[in-house]
């Protein structure tokens, strides 16, 4: 078979050196890794020197790019997360290129309309000024798009306004990207099935950003079963439905317990604000927002001092810090409808969903026992071995994929 070359496109990200290293341990020199960043911007996060870097808006750079992909036959393509740069570049690639996307969550939940429609709850919809009329049964419904894809066909003979639909949703770089891509990496096997009602033909392969080793480094051996704080979310975005969990939760005696909240990143300042308000309204001093980037040791400390996870998510977000505390032996609790939530009930972890937050279960920490049992259910699926088998598997697929 002859050698093919696999190309890597990223953004500046906290997860990329270690994907990297991940890849190099596992198929050295077989990757070459771009990061799409404008000329003068500093990089975050990256720091390997493995990488080339790409100014997408240099309409020459571009074309030199694009123009070096296509004229490489036995080019693959993995796309980690298809932003809107990446939807374009995937629709300037020849049809004979193998296209892999690896699904990050907003990628999905946040640019296909009729996910993002079911994605906020009903305090942080209405936070958001989102248009109340929407119709949340579209989330995850087969023939929604089944329908809809039909109306793609003959919209020409629609009425205006549903005519404007089937354009928004359908008619749409996204859609025509998400279409081109033959092979599907998603964050949890369930998402595959998401997928597949846009793209019926995509193949699924297995990967995971960094292993329980990678993420917890000489955290490995300890756990949060004597710990007495609560994280809730992972981020400043509204999909963590931060007013509607916080309601929830003020419905239980948490004593003198710090709640955390992370807010670095991801969302408006009007939003973080409202936030904070509702947090320091309900819980005062106890409630401690992180609104500013901390260090992976100071981070790391705060998430040891707790023995509660809380995460509000509809859409799949912030499995890193599902993983490393869940295998901490955090007591894990999840909204139900998130396919992450999904997934590891019928993987046989002990989590919970939010509706069972009451003074019980928040009160107690994971027995023993069933600290065990998540922990080697977590290491089964996020352990080195485990992680690299996974890249063995997805490059076997993509390589065996015939064009």
């Amino acid at each position: 078979m002859q050698t093919q070359q696999i190309v890597h496109l990223f953004n500046d990200d906290k997860f990329i050196d270690l994907t990297i290293d991940l890849f190099e341990t596992t198929f050295p020199t077989k990757s070459v890794y771009y990061i799409l960043k404008k000329k003068g911007e500093k990089l975050n996060f990256v720091k390997s020197t493995n990488i080339q870097r790409i100014d997408y808006e240099d309409d020459l750079e571009k074309f030199n790019f694009i123009s070096t992909l296509n004229e490489t036959s036995t080019t693959i393509v993995f796309f980690h997360a298809l932003d809107v740069i990446k939807q374009d570049i995937a629709l300037h690639l020849r049809k004979e290129i193998k296209k892999v996307w690896f699904v990050w969550g907003y990628d999905l939940y946040e640019k296909w309309p009729l996910l993002k429609k079911g994605i906020y709850e009903k305090e942080t919809h209405k936070l958001i000024n989102r248009n109340k009329s929407i119709k949340k049964k579209l989330i995850f419904n087969p023939i929604s798009f089944s329908v809809f894809k039909m109306l793609v066909k003959i919209k020409a003979f629609l009425p205006t306004k549903l005519n404007q639909f089937v354009n928004n949703n359908f008619n749409t770089t996204y859609y025509k990207a998400v279409s081109s891509m033959d092979v599907l990496v998603p964050v949890t096997p369930n998402e595959y099935k998401i997928v597949k009602k846009i793209n019926k033909k995509l193949i699924y392969a297995p990967f995971t950003y960094g292993s329980l080793e990678d993420l917890l480094g000489n955290n490995f051996d300890k756990n949060v079963l004597e710990s007495n704080n609560i994280l809730v979310g992972n981020s400043a975005n509204p999909t963590n439905n931060h007013i509607d969990i916080f309601i929830k939760l003020s419905q239980v005696n948490l004593e003198n317990r710090k709640i955390y909240v992370p807010l670095s990143y991801s969302g408006s300042e009007y939003y973080v604000s409202k936030v904070i308000e509702k947090g320091k309204e309900l819980w005062g001093e106890n409630f401690i927002p992180l609104k500013d980037f901390i260090s992976l040791e100071a981070y790391n400390k705060i998430l040891l001092s707790c023995n509660v996870l809380i995460f509000n998510h509809v859409r799949q977000q912030g499995v890193g810090n599902i993983v490393a505390m869940g295998f901490l032996g955090a007591k894990v609790f999840l909204n139900k409808k998130n396919p992450v939530y999904q997934y590891y009930k019928e993987e046989g972890f002990k989590i919970y969903s939010i509706d069972e937050i009451n003074n019980s279960s928040v009160k107690k920490s994971l027995s023993k026992e069933v600290y065990l049992e998540n922990k080697e259910l977590f290491l089964n699926l996020y352990s080195k071995e485990k992680v690299i088998q996974k890249i063995e598997k997805l490059i076997e697929i993509v390589k065996d994929l015939k064009k």
